[in-house]
């Protein structure tokens, strides 16, 4: 039996799916605009400037020029983003689920990316990279919010999906899983080629980079798997934040892939 509190608490998210959107609206108005951290006009034309004209940015990161600015765009764009996504897959749970994934997922992208940074900076500077810690971070940075961004642009037809699948049963709630999987994974290996594009630019002839990428990827993924187990559940309702530890992410996508394709 739950708690009177925690069941009012459950009522009042259920009648308010919504809600969070308008919280969305009002944060992203606060901190985006005229006389808020950043110009809105500016803010997009940054992020446009991350997808379309990745070249001038990483001169930016290169010249070392306007890494401030880049830290900060791309941490609060990453922030936005991940937490308007994540309000769309609370809506397959509802209730406070909502809540809850509009926090996991910038929480999701931003740690596992400033957790794998340092494997990245060391790795590179032993084997002979030549970029300065701030340099790594910038650029990690504005490759996960390109990640992010593309994960925007998937919110269309995760929506479509959710409202054309009224029905909450084992089918649809895989279904949902695998489809958000593959986002993420389509997501992430966006976000890794933006990298990789990232070091070679600005390395130029110095080539001993690669090494660290590779291994530094690796650390990336399991990384970010692993803390997206952690985070779980992102679509079925619970008032706890994060279920108790057990077991993996790739035991689970499996046994998930197993159980929809051959039942039991």
């Amino acid at each position: 039996m739950l708690h009177k509190d925690a069941q009012i608490v459950h009522l009042f998210f259920n009648r308010n799916y919504y809600a969070f959107f308008c919280a969305y609206s009002f944060f992203a108005a606060t901190f985006i605009r005229g006389d808020g951290i950043m110009n809105r006009e500016v803010f997009f034309e940054t992020i446009a400037r991350y997808i379309q004209a990745r070249e001038s940015v990483y001169q930016d990161i290169k010249d070392k020029s306007n890494i401030t600015e880049h830290l900060i765009t791309s941490t609060l764009a990453t922030v936005l983003f991940g937490l308007l996504y994540g309000m769309v897959m609370g809506t397959y749970a509802g209730g406070i689920q909502i809540f809850y994934d509009a926090i996991k997922i910038p929480l999701l992208l931003l740690v596992a990316v400033y957790v794998s940074l340092p494997t990245f900076f060391v790795l590179n500077g032993i084997l002979g990279g030549e970029l300065s810690f701030r340099q790594m971070a910038a650029l990690f940075a504005v490759s996960i919010t390109a990640m992010a961004t593309l994960l925007i642009s998937f919110l269309p037809v995760t929506l479509f999906f959710m409202f054309t699948t009224p029905e909450r049963t084992f089918s649809s709630y895989a279904f949902t899983v695998l489809l958000n999987v593959f986002f993420f994974t389509i997501s992430g290996f966006t976000a890794v080629a933006y990298l990789l594009q990232g070091f070679n630019r600005l390395h130029g002839e110095n080539k001993k980079w690669i090494p660290a990428m590779v291994i530094g990827t690796g650390v990336l993924a399991f990384v970010g798997t692993q803390l997206a187990w952690v985070l779980r559940p992102y679509f079925h309702l619970s008032l706890d934040f994060i279920a108790p530890p057990s077991g993996n992410f790739y035991i689970a996508l499996f046994g998930l892939i197993a159980r929809l394709l051959f039942g039991g």
